[in-house]
């Protein structure tokens, strides 16, 4: 007889904007509606990168500090 698992439940980690309880596979922060990891969202050609990059991987411009994030 074999005991089955219950189904996976999400971690709950903090988000890196505001600072509230959000599940791991949260889209959205319930609190200030912002995707809960930080990443760069390039002005000046869209693409996205890690929260800590100062540069943008495809275009090179530098990312406003404490800014130009999702």
């Amino acid at each position: 007889m074999h005991a089955s698992k219950a189904t996976t439940t999400s971690e709950e980690l903090a988000c890196q904007h505001c600072g509230a309880l959000v599940y791991s596979d949260s889209k959205r922060c319930p609190q200030c509606g912002r995707f809960p990891v930080r990443l760069h969202r390039c002005p000046q050609c869209g693409c996205i990168a890690s929260g800590e990059a100062e540069r943008c991987w495809k275009c090179s411009r530098v990312f406003e500090p404490g800014g130009d994030y999702l």
